[in-house]
């Protein structure tokens, strides 16, 4: 008789460990199932994030874009009326402050009428075509940006010279 108990127990202990395994099984799945829709759900919300950042950085270059329009149309007034002022002195200087406000007012008409994007892909496509042209124009930026920081420097040591003295 102790061994159909015995039997029994084996039986009932098989089927105990099968329906455990199932569960692991399950849940394994189960919780595969939900990692896979948390990285999805995390996908969505940080492509929407990029996406929203991207507009906004968009609106911001824009507006500093317009700005930076707005100032250069105003220097190439400013010019205009210099060289309005030197035409009986100096024509042949008028001549080119003149032609330097022209090129001036269709560069600010530029940046006005294109958004960024389409600036960075024209940038890149003369940058093709005329590659010297663009590294002698950084060659002079960083000439005049290292003379404007040399210069700073100079006068932020003479401004603690003059403070550490007091």
């Amino acid at each position: 008789m102790s061994q159909p108990k015995t039997r029994n127990t084996r039986s009932k202990r098989t089927q105990s460990r099968q329906q455990t395994t199932k569960k692991i099984d399950q849940t394994i799945e189960d919780t595969k199932e939900k990692g896979k829709q948390i990285v999805r759900e995390a996908k969505e919300e940080t492509s929407k994030l990029i996406d929203e950042t991207k507009q906004e950085t968009s609106k911001i270059v824009e507006q500093q874009l317009q700005n930076v329009a707005r100032q250069i149309n105003s220097i190439a007034g400013a010019l205009t009326k210099t060289a309005d002022n030197m035409e009986d002195d100096r024509s042949w200087i008028a001549d080119g402050t003149r032609q330097t406000a022209q090129a001036l007012e269709k560069v600010s008409g530029s940046l006005g009428d294109k958004d960024f994007g389409t600036l960075v892909r024209d940038f890149e496509d003369y940058t093709r075509r005329q590659p010297a042209v663009v590294l002698g124009g950084a060659a002079i930026v960083g000439f005049f940006l290292i003379k404007f920081l040399k210069n700073s420097s100079d006068r932020t040591q003479e401004s603690i010279k003059k403070n550490s003295g007091k």
